[in-house]
């Protein structure tokens, strides 16, 4: 018997060093019977019942699998404007929730319909620039323009105020799919997508575009939206109508002279901003502290895994957690959508290696070295969990 990961958190470690799980007051009656099924051990805590997990078990084996999506669009830009850092922040997350395993496979459809500041031609190399700089290539592209709808079945000729246009009737909705001169609506784009890949696909853009996926839902019920939060930098929202853009390129340039131009440790420190929050919230981009590993979390990790690389200490290569309590995060990181609660947990793990450094001497000590050779091998694997780069030196 198998039941949800979000029936239960983690002890903290404060009250328990080992790792277990923990139900405000007494069991259910489908708890208990997960607990009895799985022959697992529990004991009264206070007004709390703690739950044993023998390090032997597969969380996988015990809790319900995630939802599977075969598709994620997650970083459709226009390729007639120039890529912001809200496109980035929707590239970390899209590349998190790839490397979490949310999804099979990425696709992306550029806009190349519209005429803009700059052309198709420099949009398409300035996205490909940084598709490979940090390392988000997908694995099907589109153009707007050449999406055709194979199923013109769902299109129907518009009559009265639409009379010369092709139409979709989407619940008590009529949307505009061909416009009177031929061209095609971005509604009818996503659908030509939708119709083309027809498997489970989510997709990450703004709040704004909620009721458009949510009218391309009730045509392909298998697709999933997820809104993302602003990025903000200093406190400002980020938005062309309000004249404070901050492009990629501008944010590079403001802080590769820190990072000794290492694009992979700049998208880590980013990163760090993104990935500490839940995707759908606001973010803040805190310049003031960006290059402070006390404060900037990205700039943090990144650092603990270049202190151990300094020691002396090598990469074992895993391929599986190790650690329950990571385990148990990325699990539920990934079932949640919310990649924030592994990197939360990595942060956490960070303080745990940086605190046993400080007394735990690694020249001459093999055990120690061992010790932390498994440490820097743990927090490597949840880096690429998040879609991290391994930062050898800061």
């Amino acid at each position: 018997m198998k039941t949800s990961i979000n029936n239960f958190k983690v002890v903290p470690k404060t009250v328990k060093n080992n790792f277990e799980l923990c139900v405000f007051g007494q069991l259910n009656e489908e708890q208990q019977q997960w607990v009895d099924n799985n022959n697992l051990k529990t004991y009264q805590s206070g007004n709390y019942t703690n739950i044993i997990i023998p390090e032997e078990v597969n969380f996988s084996s015990i809790f319900q699998p995630e939802h599977q999506f075969e598709w994620l669009d997650g970083f459709s830009p226009n390729l007639n404007k120039k890529l912001h850092i809200g496109h980035f922040s929707n590239l970390v997350i899209g590349k998190s929730f790839k490397s979490l395993g949310v999804c099979n496979r990425t696709v992306s459809i550029y806009g190349d319909t519209l005429s803009g500041e700059i052309s198709n031609e420099l949009g398409k190399e300035l996205l490909l620039k940084y598709q490979q700089k940090f390392n988000y290539i997908p694995d099907l592209e589109f153009l707007a323009s050449q999406m055709k709808l194979e199923d013109t079945s769902l299109l129907n000729d518009g009559e009265g105020e639409y009379e010369g246009t092709k139409i979709f009737n989407v619940s008590q909705e009529k949307i505009v799919g061909i416009k009177s001169d031929n061209s095609t609506t971005y509604f009818y784009q996503d659908v030509a997508l939708a119709s083309k890949l027809n498997a489970p696909t989510l997709y990450l853009t703004g709040a704004e575009q909620q009721n458009h996926f949510q009218n391309l839902s009730y045509l392909f019920p298998h697709i999933k939206h997820l809104s993302l939060g602003l990025v903000k930098v200093s406190g400002k929202k980020m938005g062309t109508r309000f004249g404070n853009v901050i492009l990629i390129d501008e944010f590079v340039d403001s802080v590769k002279d820190n990072f000794d131009n290492d694009y992979q440790l700049i998208y880590n420190v980013f990163a760090g901003f993104i990935l500490q929050s839940n995707p759908e919230v606001d973010k803040k981009i805190n310049m003031d502290i960006i290059n402070n590993p006390k404060n900037s979390s990205g700039l943090y990790i990144s650092y603990t895994m270049a202190r151990l690389f300094s020691a002396g200490c090598e990469d074992l290569e895993y391929d599986s957690f190790k650690t329950q309590k990571l385990d148990f995060a990325f699990l539920k990181a990934k079932i949640n959508l919310k990649p924030n609660v592994l990197f939360d947990a990595l942060d956490d793990y960070c303080k745990e290696i940086n605190g046993l450094y400080l007394t735990n001497y690694i020249q001459g000590n093999e055990d120690n070295r061992n010790m932390f050779n498994h440490k820097l091998s743990e927090l490597i694997y949840g880096c690429k969990k998040l879609g991290l780069f391994t930062i050898k030196k800061v």
